[in-house]
């Protein structure tokens, strides 16, 4: 059997068993059930939470993840080797951990002076960072990696400055790989839990995000409250993400 057909093999078995795992979950969930989860007003602002939250860290992932992945494409050796194993860490402990570490550190004595964080929207971001920031910093990274550093220096010999020349050839044919780390760490933040509940609580209608608020209903015994949130919370996944992939496969078609 040729390998690509057993990669098509597996890769069926893998859509199968996703499939099983949504499909398995609306056996339990009624339309009514749905319905009600559509327009409960505690569901609606995890939503809402989750989507600031998610779009706050992204943000922050990008601005300090993109240079940091630039210099470590740049740099393979000394500090930047260490740096690289640094910036691992996130995605190797825990979130719990992680939320553990972030709580720790701003609950001492004179950081609780100045940043009020725990139990708080800016806590749920700070989270949400660590967490997510690694996504964009390592995507951004391989993509760098991909563009010969001599175009940019050709650029600089033709007239343009520094960063005029990172913009117009580096930057913009790694943009697609970077693109889709930011779409990872949002993605990521917007699922994110352990960390998230460690720092801001998950108080109900404050800091609660959607997993947070599908975590209360099933703890609580709300078991079909959760089921319905869990599988809405899928169907927006699935929105989610064409609509992304829709974006950049028009953007493709323009830039060809």
């Amino acid at each position: 059997m040729k390998f690509s057909k057993v990669s098509a093999l597996l890769a069926l078995l893998l859509s199968l068993l996703i499939m099983m795992l949504i499909l398995y979950s609306f056996k339990d969930v009624s339309l009514s059930s749905i319905k009600e989860i559509v327009i409960d007003n505690g569901f609606l602002s995890a939503v809402k939470f989750g989507f600031l939250t998610a779009t706050m860290a992204t943000f922050f992932s990008a601005i300090f993840g993109i240079p940091a992945g630039y210099y470590l494409a740049r740099h393979k050796k000394g500090f930047s080797k260490v740096l690289d194993v640094f910036f691992d860490v996130p995605l190797i402990i825990p979130p719990l951990v992680v939320g553990v570490l972030i709580l720790n550190l701003f609950n001492s004595p004179f950081l609780s002076k100045f940043f009020n964080v725990i139990f708080d929207f800016k806590g749920a971001v700070i989270a949400q960072f660590f967490i997510s920031f690694p996504f964009t910093l390592k995507s951004a990274k391989s993509a760098f990696e991909l563009v010969p550093p001599i175009y940019e220096r050709i650029a600089m010999t033709l007239g343009a400055g520094y960063f005029r020349s990172f913009y117009d050839t580096t930057f913009k044919l790694a943009f697609r790989g970077i693109a889709a780390g930011i779409m990872l760490s949002w993605l990521r933040s917007f699922g994110e839990f352990g960390a998230t509940l460690m720092v801001a609580g998950g108080i109900p209608g404050k800091t609660e995000n959607v997993p947070i608020n599908i975590y209360l209903n099933m703890t609580e015994g709300n078991f079909e409250k959760g089921i319905a949130a869990s599988v809405l919370t899928v169907i927006l996944a699935f929105l989610v993400i064409s609509i992304i992939k829709i974006i950049f496969d028009k953007r493709r078609w323009d830039d060809a």
